[in-house]
């Protein structure tokens, strides 16, 4: 996303928001997490269609993983010396390894200093005190990675120590001069170690993991480059992965799992498509369909041989504003990053939409938080929820 402003702290990082009374919409209605002046604004009936729907409340419901959650805790800067912005992934580090600490966390940023999209190469190390390190500075350019260095929302850390990081690269923050990009792999230490590349790799935009099974959602398969026509081939891969502590990880299998999810370049945004991914306990992979504005259900996606297409619908619509980050929260429940507006939403492996949390409210876009939001991630105790605001280059905590 491309950086539109760079603002003050909002008030929400320092107080703890009162939760909002259940409502069906209207201007009466005060988002969960929303209040005083930011309420009225997203309430005001010049607003289009899309204020109107962030508007809307839906409190969550009693044992729900957002329920009683209501304080918002800013962690610290995720922009380095270099002055990369727009921070995308997060990897809460369980394990001490290598350069990282259990309790740290991983932040990629997908811009440069100069706010162009794509060509953002650091990955910040965020120490539980709010103090930063650079656990990796890469090169714009690597051998084996088409098109240069653009880090994305697809990071993971193997068991093994060593972490694999998706690029999305552009020349010049155009996604006319994007290229196909790879997965770099990287040592528990940031030290580029290899890449991997190929045909099933175009635009890697969002991963997961489990064991030796990495799922990589790409956004640029089929899509035209030079125009502004969209398509219906994004896709999810799986790659099944060979590894120990002391060489890299190594492809043994790939099989897409998972296609026809509709693409679109984004003067904003970069490029739209499939991102976030979710695998549950029974083998069910979920899928942040942005421009479906949906999440998808892909069944045995660990060991299907075949594409379920853009597999069924678990929820639409609602309170999903175009889903990007996608996380599974230890009650088994989804949690989804929307990008049309600053709302985290609950939803239960029946599809059930079981409560929002207005995480980021600064009206300073339309609807308020609009595009502020990417990566969800539940932190290390299993007690809140983990997102980064690309409009302040932020991490934060709700709790």
């Amino acid at each position: 996303m491309r950086n539109c402003r760079r603002v003050g702290l909002v008030a929400a990082w320092v107080a703890c928001v009162a939760v909002a009374g259940c409502s069906s919409g209207g201007s009466s209605a005060v988002p969960q997490g929303l209040s005083g002046g930011e309420a009225s604004h997203a309430a005001s009936t010049q607003y289009a269609t899309e204020n109107a729907s962030a508007a809307t409340v839906l409190k969550p419901a009693p044992g729900s993983f957002l329920a009683g959650k209501t304080t918002v805790r800013l962690l610290g800067s995720t922009t380095p010396a270099n002055g990369d912005i727009n921070p995308y992934a997060i990897w809460p580090v369980s394990t001490t390894v290598g350069s990282v600490t259990a309790g740290d966390v991983l932040v990629d940023n997908f811009n440069n200093r100069s706010n162009n999209q794509g060509t953002g190469t650091t990955i910040v190390d965020l120490h539980p005190d709010g103090k930063l390190n650079v656990f990796a500075s890469l090169p714009s350019h690597v051998a084996g990675c088409p098109g240069g260095v653009g880090l994305t929302t697809a990071m993971v850390q193997l068991t093994t120590g060593w972490v694999i990081v998706g690029s999305l690269p552009s020349s010049n923050g155009q996604l006319s001069t994007a290229g196909a990009g790879c997965l770099l792999v990287l040592s528990a230490s940031g030290k580029l170690a290899g890449t991997i590349s190929g045909s099933y790799i175009d635009g890697p935009w969002d991963e997961t993991v489990s064991g030796n099974t990495l799922f990589v959602a790409n956004t640029l398969s089929g899509l035209s480059l030079s125009g502004k026509a969209a398509a219906d081939k994004g896709n999810v891969v799986r790659i099944t992965l060979a590894q120990s502590r002391t060489a890299p990880p190594k492809v043994t299998g790939t099989t897409v799992v998972a296609g026809g999810f509709a693409e679109r370049p984004d003067a904003a945004a970069f490029v739209k498509g499939p991102t976030g991914l979710a695998l549950g306990s029974s083998g069910t992979l979920y899928v942040a369909d942005n421009l479906g504005n949906r999440i998808a259900a892909v069944p045995d996606a660990l060991t299907r041989t075949t594409s379920a297409g853009t597999g069924s619908t678990l929820s639409q619509g609602g309170q999903l504003a175009n889903p990007l980050g996608l996380v599974l929260a230890p009650d088994g429940d989804l949690l989804a990053a929307n990008s049309t507006n600053g709302k985290i939403v609950e939803i239960t492996p029946a599809g059930r939409q079981a409560g929002e949390f207005y995480a980021d409210d600064s009206v300073g876009q339309e609807p308020a938080g609009n595009g502020d939001l990417f990566d969800v991630a539940i932190n290390q105790s299993g007690s809140g929820v983990l997102f980064v605001n690309d409009g302040t280059n932020t991490l934060e905590l709700l709790h």
